[in-house]
């Protein structure tokens, strides 16, 4: 069960966080996409950036960040970061989390022996696929989806599954016994012959409660969310007239007196004497249920699906099946054949149309899910600022391709483009949405850097431009430092690639830094290569290799080198100092914070008269009471550099952009450093 707790807000109170509506993280038209790339089954993890391309509407996008993210093997439950303990913190876990699951438990088309055959794969599933950087959550058809809780800790799940085995509830459909109060009303109404009618209604609720799932993850993330359906399929009823000769003639509706009030009682009304559903809100139900047609709502549910970026596994659990249904129905084996293909077949295009994966017919289920989470294990994240920066609400299709024979690329095929009310309410950044506090473009950009930077990254990076070079920050996860292949530490090779436009001419060749990373280090700065940098935009990628292990870790990022004319650097670096650095401020690529600790930015500048002013902005661009200490030092290479120092322990949970105001010959120019203060 989730608690609920009221944030106290300590300055910035009428700060609106958004929860529901942005399909962005944060400017308007920064969109994220999750590439899966494999080769025979087999997950291909070495690609670069510049191995990518992105179209949207078949225009070709810039790629501005781009990073591989690899799912970490499962950790001993005591060993798990604690879940969430409000809405808000599990929402954003959601978002930053490396894969999310939901455990779709069909109960009306799942029989008992099906939920009690579903055990081990679902426990083998929590205990040996579920790593310390995914999130699951359980939902059935009779939950709402914005009820569900997410966690890292699956002992309450394992839990729930083995003491309640019995959740499988077919059995029962095929009795005909009501389980909700629709279907009792429906069986007092027509008795035996209520059956079609409460079966199509059982069917009708599982198909919204998916619907309703897809919605809601949708607004949590915009990478891929996994749902895992336990189900024995869905006969998928047509509009069927023949079901209307069940329906008994109540002649036409009338208002009556209801006896015990004295008031009008009308047809929809309970029945005075009983207590249930009149016959006329019978024959209204019994009617609608007829005409549905719910083989059209699977293909809309599928389609949303897609959209959304949700990918559905249906499995069976009851594993190789002979008969579907009870030797005692007494149906021909031919028609019992028929009835599983085409249950079986509908589940088969469920996964197919939304990029997911099927198994049925199988008595090893733990090993499919195995096989198919490992294919899932690793993908590229990618970011790009579209060039259609209209909100108008449509869908944008997306293709994403490589540049590797034969590979198989999964990618999520788009996005639906926010509107301008929509825009408003989420508080995002646009020129073209009209209203007050629009926040300047350097607040967005600085909002949209966060986003990239997910909190489970096994390796981060930032870069900061300047004349003739670009100054990095590379810093490893803390969890990924205390694996077994870095203890000893690692190689850190950096390699700065001029980006080159479509006709242009040559800007330069590549430069390569190789650094040590040394046993216990989790950071590291690189100041630039061996020769300087031609002005123009860079691509900066790290790749990383522990001294105990042979594969890298790969992350890429870009960076603008300004002319030699200009001044002021084109990006500030971030340092933290808190009960984990002791005194010392430390260079950190990760801009997640917290409130016991400071916030040091760095923007390197060239030449004398430099002055420089800093506050702190919500996410709105709206100025807070918290100073910003602005200093200037020289580092231990001769470099000028403008700091601005603030303490975070004011700050409540959020978003926020210190920004240094920097003037030098009456030209200032505005530089932005997001970062998000976490419990």
């Amino acid at each position: 069960m989730l608690v609920f707790a009221v944030p106290i807000l300590l300055i910035a109170q009428g700060q609106e966080r958004d929860e529901q509506l942005p399909r962005f993280r944060a400017g308007t038209n920064l969109v994220r996409v999750d590439a899966y790339v494999s080769l025979k089954g087999q997950a291909i993890t070495d690609l670069k950036a510049e191995d990518f391309q992105v179209f949207e509407d078949d225009k070709l996008q810039k790629i501005e960040d781009f990073q591989l993210v690899t799912a970490r093997a499962p950790v001993p439950q005591s060993e798990r970061t604690p879940d969430a303990t409000n809405v808000s913190d599990m929402r954003q876990e959601v978002a930053d989390a490396t894969r999310v699951f939901t455990l779709f438990l069909d109960e009306m088309r799942v029989s008992l022996s099906g939920s009690y055959r579903a055990q081990k794969p679902i426990i083998d599933l929590l205990e040996r696929m579920i790593g310390p950087d995914d999130l699951i959550g359980v939902m059935t058809p009779q939950l709402s989806p914005s009820s569900v809780s997410y966690g890292r800790r699956t002992s309450g799940i394992e839990r729930m599954i083995v003491d309640n085995w019995i959740w499988g509830k077919r059995d029962t459909t095929r009795a005909g016994l009501p389980q909700t109060p629709q279907e009792e009303a429906l069986y007092s109404c027509y008795a035996d012959r209520s059956l079609p009618f409460i079966m199509r209604l059982r069917e009708e609720a599982t198909l919204d409660a998916l619907e309703g799932l897809v919605t809601h993850l949708d607004g949590l993330r915009p990478e891929r969310k996994f749902v895992l359906i336990f189900t024995e399929g869905w006969p998928l009823y047509r509009p069927d007239q023949d079901l209307l000769k069940i329906i008994p003639d109540a002649g036409p509706e009338r208002v009556g007196t209801d006896p015990r009030t004295g008031g009008l009682r009308t047809p929809a009304s309970p029945d005075p004497q009983s207590g249930g559903e009149s016959m006329e809100a019978c024959n209204r139900q019994a009617t609608r249920l007829s005409y549905n047609d719910h083989e059209f709502k699977f293909r809309e549910l599928l389609q949303r699906a897609n959209r959304a970026n949700v990918s559905f596994y249906p499995i069976d659990a009851r594993g190789l099946v002979v008969f579907d249904q009870p030797i005692n129905w007494d149906l021909p084996p031919s028609v019992d054949a028929a009835l599983l293909r085409d249950r079986y077949d509908d589940l088969r295009m469920m996964a197919l149309q939304t990029d997911g994966e099927v198994v049925l017919d199988t008595n090893d289920v733990s090993r499919a899910l195995q096989k198919i989470l490992s294919d899932i294990g690793s993908y590229y994240l990618m970011s790009y600022y579209s060039s259609n920066a209209k909100l108008d609400g449509r869908f944008r299709r997306i293709r994403v391709e490589v540049n590797r024979q034969d590979a198989e690329v999964r990618a999520r095929p788009g996005y639906l483009a926010p509107t301008e009310s929509e825009a408003r309410a989420a508080g995002m950044a646009s020129t073209t949405v009209a209203g007050k506090n629009v926040p300047p473009p350097t607040v967005t950009r600085a909002l949209d850097a966060i986003a990239p930077a997910r909190g489970n990254l096994p390796v981060r990076v930032q870069a900061a431009g300047a004349p003739g070079t670009i100054r990095a920050i590379i810093e490893l996860d803390p969890l990924t430092a205390k694996r077994p292949e870095w203890i000893s530490g690692g190689t850190v090779k950096v390699t700065f690639e001029p980006e080159r436009a479509l006709g242009a001419k040559d800007v330069g060749t590549a430069q390569m830094v190789t650094l040590s990373l040394e046993p216990g280090q989790r950071s590291l700065t690189v100041d630039g290569a061996e020769q300087p940098l031609p002005a123009g935009r860079y691509s900066v990628r790290a790749e990383l290799t522990p001294r105990g292990g042979r594969v890298p870790l790969q992350v890429t990022t870009f960076a603008t080198v300004p002319p030699d004319t200009v001044s002021i650097g084109t990006g500030a670096l971030a340092l933290r100092r808190g009960p984990s650095t002791g005194l010392a401020y430390v260079a950190t690529a990760d801009p997640r914070f917290r409130r016991i600790e400071r916030l040091r930015i760095e923007v390197p500048t060239v030449g004398d008269g430099v002055t420089a002013t800093g506050r702190l902005l919500t996410r709105e661009g709206q100025p807070l009471q918290v100073v910003v200490n602005v200093s200037t030092r020289t580092d231990d290479k001769g470099r000028q550099l403008v700091v601005g120092d603030m303490m975070l322990a004011p700050l409540a949970a959020g978003e926020y952009v210190v920004e240094l105001a920097l003037t030098k010959a009456g030209t200032t120019e505005l530089v932005s450093y997001g970062f998000r203060i976490i419990p």
